[in-house]
């Protein structure tokens, strides 16, 4: 076994067999204990370049950053932190960690990100395209975020995601269209609410429903309501709470509605007003002080409770269930065959800016617009305007 001397104070190097080397160091570890790291092959320089990453990577541990992170680790290191620091709050933080795991199932959310090609991020948001826009919105937004992390805490130099290459993919999904009662559809949901009968110990949220089609609130911002929000002397609901999800999937009554644009007062019609004065009339007394409560399990209702129970309407009724939020679509519709200007209804609902409005309904608007043209030819005939 022959010693070869290596560069001043960077180590041993031995030959442990004609054309075989093992290159020793030294270093201390994180509690300052002396140990010896050995590398072994058959390219000498070789061996000095992964001594040189080892220092670097210990250097870097030592001072708090996992070089070794993947891009799950990152981010979560980054929710959490923004959560701790009250950046997010519980809701935001339990939606991240949620949409999180398209990336931890994954192949390259087990690679430790300074690993990874352009290539397997290619892969990846090719494997993608299963899911709608938002989706893949959120996700390539995760992507951006945690190559930002790694380039500020030195874990790589080079972000992959400025690669002009890289793009944000397209939905193989059809974007999905509101979908709403017809008017005899919603006659026919009003006959089996009227007809239904809830059995003993089991919650009635008829209710809700019924609040829902009659006023377009979310069915979170229905059960968060407090005695105080429902303003029956000036005939509005002032909307500023909401039922969300937390840590560990729990519901809770959050002061805060999905969107700044939801904190907002919503009209009290004459068909709804009977509904909230019933729903007042019959509230007891519970811990978080909201109109509707479960008094059975002791606990808020959440909006998965209310939606198993619209599913059971809609089957009684042989209608088809296209989920509970079809009711506010429904208000909607209603809304826009009345004449609803859009800028209110955009109010009414507590949408971000008039533009998801017009987006979300564009289908309502154009069928207005189409049977406009009759409005249009009744007014030529009746002016002497035509040939």
């Amino acid at each position: 076994m022959k010693k070869k001397k290596a560069a001043a104070g960077e180590g041993c190097l031995v030959e442990k067999r004609p054309g075989y080397y093992e290159y020793r160091i030294s270093y201390r570890d994180m509690f300052g204990n002396r140990k010896i790291k050995s590398f072994g092959g058959k390219d000498i320089d070789e061996l000095y370049i992964r001594a040189d990453e080892f220092r670097h990577d210990l250097s870097e541990m030592q001072r708090g950053v996992q070089v070794d992170a993947t891009i799950p680790e990152i981010l979560r290191r980054r929710y959490e932190y923004d959560f701790a620091k009250n950046y997010t709050q519980e809701p935001g933080y339990y939606r991240n960690m949620d949409s999180l795991k398209i990336i931890e199932r994954s192949p390259i959310g087990k690679i430790p990100i300074r690993d990874l090609e352009k290539e397997d991020i290619e892969r990846f948001l090719i494997s993608i395209v299963k899911y709608s826009n938002s989706v893949i919105g959120k996700t390539f937004g995760q992507l951006k975020l945690a190559y930002r992390e790694a380039i500020s805490s030195e874990i790589i130099t080079k972000n992959l995601m400025d690669n002009k290459d890289i793009r944000r993919p397209k939905s193989k999904k059809r974007s999905r269209k509101i979908s709403a009662f017809t008017r005899e559809e919603q006659q026919i949901f009003l006959d089996v609410m009227r007809k239904h009968r809830v059995p003993k110990n089991r919650n009635d949220y008829r209710k809700q429903l019924l609040i829902e089609l009659y006023t377009g609130m979310r069915m979170g911002e229905i059960n968060a309501l407090r005695p105080e929000d429902i303003d029956l002397a000036n005939n509005v609901i002032h909307v500023n709470g909401t039922i969300s999800k937390g840590i560990d999937n729990r519901s809770f009554r959050k002061d805060h509605t999905k969107t700044d644009a939801g904190i907002r007062d919503v009209p009290i019609a004459d068909t709804v007003r009977p509904i909230l004065e019933e729903a007042l009339r019959e509230m007891r007394e519970n811990p978080e002080h909201t109109v509707f409560y479960d008094y059975i399990k002791g606990d808020v209702i959440s909006t998965t409770q209310v939606c198993y129970f619209f599913r059971r309407i809609c089957a009684k009724g042989g209608l088809k269930y296209h989920g509970q939020h079809a009711l506010r679509h429904t208000f909607a519709t209603r809304c826009i065959e009345a004449g609803v200007q859009p800028v209110v209804l955009k109010k009414w609902l507590g949408h971000t800016n008039i533009h998801v409005t017009l987006d979300t309904y564009s289908d309502v608007f154009d069928k207005l617009n189409n049977d406009s043209i009759n409005v249009f030819d009744y007014y030529l005939k009746n002016t002497d305007c035509t040939v």
